[in-house]
């Protein structure tokens, strides 16, 4: 069907808000490439949205947790103790455990190339041009098979002409960064047939000191034996770079290579472990009821982020991400051919003092280092009625993690030195059919065979404070599946599309890496299975100054992962199973009015209603007992971009956008949840720029004020639940700063 739309040739998403020009009084077509083709988004028959160059500038996104307040039912965090795991949930389905033993149930993608683990994943990338994001089951389009969604960070191509940027900021905090990029443009033939180079190379670095103040601080004045001297200054402090370095060769008109490296390096203290609740008689039927005492002096209010607390072992967090790819890219008469080689490697650490006190009640430390390769190949199609894509993926994953535990130090408890690892491989099939059944009415058919290997180990060293023994264990073992996607579209009108979808979604068995056990450990958890229904309604209103998207969805969700924490072990370990089945229904709607030339307002808002219709604990089906984690009933967004005015000397414009996530739980005991309820919040973001100020031929000058949660709000983004006590971590208080950017 074609569309009576303006086009554009920056491919955005569902809500992608389209640089205003003055005299602009109509929405302008958004193509999307979320099956693989470049297709009018009203024409796209799924829940996508997107965010584009100018989306990413005023937003102020620069890794993906960033994206979390503008999505509906996308719910992003960092995990419980650090600033570069990603808590990643969209429609309720999350993996809410960091360990590198657990399958991510969202898929993150960059450039296509999918990172096997969400341990790292909130980093930096240099030159970020586009974010996709995607919510249901992904598979028959995709390399690896996701339950709850993808997001894909896309990094902009190298330019063909000459040219770059040189960026400068500073703001509260001791906030500093640096970022710029060089084109080099196309330099001609590189060599005898091999035709066309061009390059980029971008770098950015940041800094800033830390929110909150470590200080030495003994309430007894003195009579406390067990009070060490602070171990930093400060709390969740930035030190980050990044560097990407890509090159484009054009080797004919119908055969292009694509090489990239990235990487990004965070180095850090930790983030603030606030002691929100300490649970005296727990202390108390242990026999050290004075040893409670002392840890409640250093309580704060459950309600209110702490500027400061008292803290002995925090030491740091690190986290180095390196990728390499080459993509090429070959095209013939009526097929294209894709070959996608990838190789990933994280080398993460921390230390963290997780009891809120200057005494030394627990330390836990993590060296993970891992690596992945992928190498996928895809063949895309097409006719006049029909389109089709086919796929063939490898995926092969090894990692290690030496992670020492210290509970009850200060008696002189020896550190449990506890260590587990894989080494996994997976390969898949997949395609996916579109064919135009008449003018209106399209049909698509998807399929994808799935087989992934698991190898695996635990190593306890030693007998644990908890009274664990020591054991030393591994095993292997594999699954298979097959899943399938089925979509029906029908356009009411040449503005007005609806659609159904059927999809399946799984998500491979595995083993426990922070078994607390040899038992526990080989009692592996089965594949976790999931279909998904979804109605959806596109539509372009009023002249195109209105674009109204709506999806209705329902979840069945079969044996069902799970992590739970066993709090009060001597440790931080955890049990992982199949809870067996759960519905998640929702609604999101997604809207863009173009209100005047110079005005446009984006608002979107999703609801959850999330239920287990089967919970088996230790034989007994326990479904009304249990909480659902991150899945709050409620996300919404309004945004509000505003042209100011256009003149010759430059233009000035302004964008806000405001958030809300109703309140949710970080864990599935209603136990471990009460002391610590992840409370609803709003946050207020804002930025005016000054742009396309000329400067001498070929220069342009742009300054940009800008601010992040301006209201300061105070909400907590996490919780560690000891038993013993808990400590909460709180998301960003307010920042704001300048921008000075000059693009020739």
């Amino acid at each position: 069907m074609k569309l009576p739309f303006k086009k554009t040739v920056l491919m955005a998403g569902l809500v992608t808000a389209v640089p205003l020009a003055q005299g602009q009084s109509i929405l302008e077509e958004v193509l999307v490439t979320a099956q693989r083709k470049a297709e009018s988004l009203q024409d796209a028959p799924i829940a996508i949205t997107a965010f584009q160059g100018e989306d990413i500038a005023a937003r102020g996104i620069r890794d993906v947790q960033d994206i979390s307040n503008f999505v509906p039912n996308i719910n992003i965090a960092p995990s419980p103790g650090g600033d570069t795991g990603a808590t990643i949930a969209i429609r309720g389905s999350t993996t809410i455990n960091p360990a590198l033993t657990w399958e991510p149930t969202v898929g993150l993608y960059l450039d296509g190339v999918f990172l096997g683990k969400n341990l790292g994943g909130i980093f930096e990338v240099a030159e970020l041009e586009r974010v996709e994001v995607l919510r249901g089951p992904q598979g028959t389009l995709y390399g690896k098979n996701t339950l709850g969604g993808a997001v894909n960070l896309v990094t902009r191509t190298p330019g063909k002409e000459f040219g770059g940027y040189v960026e400068g900021g500073f703001g509260n905090e001791g906030y500093k960064a640096l970022r710029g990029r060089i084109d080099t443009g196309a330099s001609g033939v590189v060599g005898e047939g091999l035709g066309e180079f061009r390059a980029s190379i971008a770098y950015s670095t940041q800094s800033r000191d830390g929110f909150y103040e470590n200080k030495d601080l003994d309430p007894t004045g003195g009579f406390n034996p067990f009070v060490n001297q602070k171990s930093s200054s400060t709390f969740s402090d930035m030190d980050s770079d990044a560097f990407r370095l890509d090159a484009v060769i054009e080797a004919s008109d119908t055969l292009s290579y694509r090489f990239s490296f990235d990487q990004s390096d965070v180095s850090k203290a930790p983030s603030m472990g606030q002691l929100t609740d300490v649970n005296e008689a727990f202390f108390a039927g242990l026999d050290l009821g004075f040893l409670g005492d002392l840890q409640a002096l250093y309580e704060t209010s459950p309600d209110r982020r702490a500027t400061a607390i008292s803290n002995d072992q925090s030491g740091f967090e690190k986290s180095k991400v390196r990728g390499t790819s080459l993509t090429v890219t070959k095209e013939f008469e009526a097929m294209t051919f894709k070959s996608i080689t990838s190789q990933r490697d994280l080398d993460w650490s921390d230390r963290l003092d997780i009891d809120g006190t200057p005494m030394n009640l627990f330390t836990s430390q993590r060296q993970v280092d891992y690596e992945q390769f992928s190498q996928e190949f895809q063949w895309l199609g097409q006719t006049d009625s029909s389109n089709w894509v086919a796929g063939l993926y490898y995926f092969a994953e090894e990692g290690d993690v030496f992670n020492p535990i210290s509970f009850f130090g200060l008696f002189g408890a020896p550190a449990d030195n506890n260590e587990y690892g894989l080494n996994n491989t997976s390969w898949a099939v997949y395609g996916q059919y579109e064919r135009q059944l008449s003018d209106r009415l399209t049909a698509t058919v998807g399929l994808r065979y799935t087989d992934e290997e698991k190898d695996q180990y635990v190593f306890h060293p030693q007998a644990s404070t908890g009274g664990v023994g020591a054991f030393n264990v591994s095993d292997s073992d594999s699954w298979n599946n097959t899943t399938g996607t089925l979509v029906a579209t029908y356009a009411l009108s040449d503005n007005v599309n609806v659609y159904g979808k059927l999809a399946q979604g799984w998500k491979a068995g595995g083993y426990n890496g922070e078994a607390p056990s040899a038992d526990a450990f080989f009692e592996s958890y089965d594949p976790e299975e999931v279909l998904s229904q979804e109605l959806g309604f596109k539509s372009r209103l009023m002249d195109d100054r209105v674009q109204l998207n709506a999806a209705v969805f329902m979840n069945d969700v079969s044996d069902m992962q799970f992590s739970v924490f066993l709090e009060g072990t001597g440790g931080a370990a955890s049990t992982v199973d199949n809870a067996g089945a759960a519905t998640i229904k929702g609604i999101e709607i997604e809207l863009i009015a173009q209100l005047s030339e110079s005005l446009r307002l984006g608002a979107n808002l999703g609801t959850l209603d999330t239920q287990y219709d089967e919970f088996i604990e230790l034989g007994q089906n326990v479904k009304d007992a249990k909480d659902f984690p991150y899945a709050p009933d409620r996300t919404m967004s309004i945004d509000l971009d505003w042209a100011v005015m256009q003149s010759d000397w430059g233009s000035i414009d302004a964008h806000v956008d405001w958030s809300r996530k109703s309140d949710y739980v970080a864990y599935t005991n209603p136990d471990q949840n009460v002391t610590g309820q992840l409370g609803s919040y709003s946050i207020l973001n804002a930025r005016v720029s000054v742009s396309d100020v000329q400067l001498g031929d070929s220069a342009r000058l742009q300054v940009s004020a800008w601010g992040k949660n301006i209201t300061d709000e105070e909400y907590r983004e996490n919780i560690i639940p000891f038993g013993l006590w808990t400590v909460s971590y709180w998301g960003q208080p307010a920042t704001y700063g300048v921008d000075l950017r000059v693009d020739f």
